[in-house]
């Protein structure tokens, strides 16, 4: 019986320990930044203020990886300027293991005018 309790114990502490994983990971895959016009990171997409590609093809290659058995290893990322509007979805490219892959990137707020706080986030 003492052997039954010890290891429903431990199972549903893995399984918490794997949910809230789940959650950190995927908050890995929102970021923000600021579309200032001094900055480096600043392009101007139809009108709109927004985000280099550059600057969230770092992000991408930072984060997108941060454990070796959630995802993986990427490199040589290519995205698109991303307009600060929200809903807005661009896609950028990378390399993994020598095959191109997809990496679907979307707005998902953004607040201010001038140089606006954008939320985006990219998909695994």
């Amino acid at each position: 019986m003492r052997t039954k309790i010890i290891f429903a114990v431990t199972a549903a502490a893995l399984v918490g320990a794997g949910a809230a994983g789940s959650v950190a990971v995927a908050d890995m895959n929102v970021q923000k930044n600021i579309a200032d016009p001094a900055s480096g990171g600043y392009a101007k997409v139809q009108d709109h203020p927004g985000l280099s590609g550059d600057l969230v093809a770092t992000h991408i290659e930072t984060w997108y990886h941060p454990l070796p058995w959630i995802g993986k290893e990427i490199d040589d990322v290519s995205c698109p300027d991303l307009a600060a509007v929200r809903n807005t979805k661009i896609s950028c490219t990378a390399k993994s293991g020598g095959t191109r892959i997809s990496v679907p990137v979307s707005v998902v707020d953004v607040a201010g005018n001038a140089a606006p706080r954008v939320t985006w986030k990219f998909e695994r």
